[in-house]
This record gives structure tokens, sequence and C-alpha cells, in this order.
């Protein structure tokens, strides 16, 4: 009888060492100094860094929980008051947020690949003023890229969200999207 407690403390031991050695985090990860690199150490989709935020600088940085089931997402903020840059990412096909009531424009290309731009023109303002809503209407109400991010070695596809409001035109929202760097070395 005592030794096969003994037996059974030591099999628990090695259980929780193996444990611990599986789900270890690399040392210089969490608390490095960088959000983004310590968010990239819990997500199994790629996380990016903007190189180029119009002069804005970082206000805030979250990893948000998604739905049941899903990862965590990230939801950056630069600048403060009415000018700002939102840059949300999730797994792709993930939904964890609704941008809102949008009108859809032409694509446009960002980083070689194909992405959705909308203008935040409410549909309730009535049908001219929601159907003549264009490109140049970013810049006075807002509005967002919507693209998807191959996925990188060991990394599943990324879903990008960069959004402007406060006099943010499309050309600096792409400007903010086509500087995206992954990978710590980015960092």
């Amino acid at each position: 009888m005592y030794g096969s407690d003994v037996l059974k403390r030591v099999l628990i031991a090695v259980l929780l060492i193996a444990g611990l050695t599986v789900h270890s985090v690399p040392v210089g990860a969490m608390g490095s100094g960088d959000p983004y690199e310590d968010a990239q150490v819990g997500l199994t989709y790629g996380v990016y860094k903007p190189a180029e935020t119009l002069g804005l600088r970082l206000k805030h940085f979250q990893l948000l929980e998604c739905q049941p089931g899903m990862e965590n997402w990230v939801a950056t903020r630069y600048g403060f008051g009415k000018r700002k840059i939102d840059i949300y990412q999730t797994m792709s096909g993930d939904r964890c947020s609704d941008p809102g009531l949008a009108k859809e424009l032409r694509k446009v290309e960002v980083q070689g690949v194909v992405a959705s731009v909308f203008v935040y023109c409410d549909p309730s303002l009535g049908g001219w003023a929601f159907r003549n809503c264009t490109k140049a209407d970013i810049s006075r109400m807002g509005g967002y890229l919507l693209f998807t991010l191959a996925a990188k070695p060991g990394m599943k596809a990324t879903e990008v969200q960069v959004q402007g409001v406060g006099g943010i035109t499309l050309a600096q929202l792409r400007k903010v999207a086509a500087s995206l760097l992954f990978g710590s070395t980015q960092y």
C-alpha cells in the first residue's frame, strides 16, 4: 500500500512537470514591452503591427474575447479625440465585432490582396444620399478597409479591419494597411 502511494505521487509529479513543459511560454515573449509581440504568444493567427500610423500615437491595445469557441481578437486605437485609426485583427472567418451600417464601395488592393472598402453612410439618410456616397465621404463620415492576410508559417490567416474617422481618407487607410508587418523581427 505504501509503495502504491509513492508511485501515485511520483506519477502525479511527472504529469505536472510534463504539463508545465508542454504549455510553457517563451521567456522573452510575455512582458516583452511590446503588446503586439505579447499578444502573438497566445494566438494561432498572425498579429500585425502598423509601421505607419499617420503620426497618431497608440492610445489603446486590447486583447478581447470573441464568441465561444473562437480565439481572442486584437483591437487597437491610434489617436485621441475626433481623429482616430482603429485596427482590428481576428482569425480569418471569425466574426468578433460589428462595424456598423456602412456602404460597400469598389474594392482596392492592399498588400497584394483584395480589400473591401466601406464608408459609414447610413441607409436611413435616404436613397439619394446613400446611393451617392463615395470614397470622398470616408474623410467626412469615416470608413474602413476589410481584408484577409494569408497565413504565415505556423500561423492561420488573419482578417484585418483598418478603420478611420475624423478626416482620415481612403488613401491614408490604405497607407496604414500597407504598413502592417508580421513577426517579432518587425516589432
